[in-house]
């Protein structure tokens, strides 16, 4: 696989696989540290605690290849709002999965967030677009044809989404403060002043297929993703 450099407005995604394979050997599950198996440990559900496993070793395997160390070495810190970030390095990147899925984003600058989210029945739909939509999006949406809404609401999602996680705030800072236009481009229109201005900021919806939505968010006036699959059994070279 030829994989391009990173480039400061050319964030790279991956996109990880979360269904374990008999006919494959098993991932090197002692990459993890202690504190990623607490944290594993704590879900529940089996098949749940199987894929926060499979999408842990295989951020690492992948890191690994950028960083060019071993990947039980990589060390991970976290910020004031308990965003992950690498310790000690210059390479930031972002994660989301959905059921099976899990993308991950890589860039050279921070300011990045990703989310994927497949379709599925919301009975709430409009409830949830009058809570967490900022005003101008409530009159799009409001608009569209009942046939349109569906793709709109899950674009839009993945898009608030990976906004609030590009700011490592998270829901706390509440979905409607930020604001996109909802044409084909999803643009950040509205933020709250702390993360400066919505023009300094791309967002970029990320086709995947069919009853899928995803994006990634920059803090930089233009964003080119360039988007891969993961394997872990071969993993890319990374310049």
């Amino acid at each position: 696989m030829n994989i391009q450099s990173l480039a400061i407005n050319q964030p790279h995604v991956w996109q990880i696989n979360l269904t374990p394979s008999a006919q494959q050997p098993p991932l090197p599950e002692e990459v993890l540290s202690d504190a990623e198996w607490i944290k594993v440990n704590r879900l529940r559900q089996p098949l749940h605690r199987q894929r926060a496993i499979l999408m842990r070793i295989q951020l690492r395997l992948l890191l690994a290849q950028y960083l060019h160390t071993a990947a039980a070495d990589i060390q991970f810190s976290y910020d004031q709002f308990g965003k992950p970030q690498l310790k000690d390095r210059a390479l930031f990147f972002n994660v989301s999965h959905s059921a099976d899925r899990a993308l991950v984003a890589i860039s050279l600058s921070d300011g990045l967030g990703v989310d994927i989210e497949y379709w599925r029945p919301v009975e709430q739909m409009e409830a949830i677009v009058n809570r967490h939509y900022s005003t101008a999006e409530k009159v799009y949406w409001r608009a569209l044809s009942l046939e349109q809404r569906e793709a709109v609401f899950f674009n839009i999602w993945t898009c608030k989404e990976a906004f609030i996680k590009a700011t490592g705030r998270g829901l706390g800072m509440g979905l409607s403060r930020c604001g996109f236009k909802l044409d084909e481009r999803y643009q950040l229109e509205s933020c709250p002043a702390e993360y400066g201005a919505a023009s300094q900021w791309s967002c970029q919806l990320i086709p995947l297929g069919d009853r899928v939505s995803a994006a990634i968010i920059l803090q930089r006036q233009n964003c080119q993703p360039l988007i891969y699959r993961f394997d872990p059994q071969f993993p890319p070279q990374i310049p």
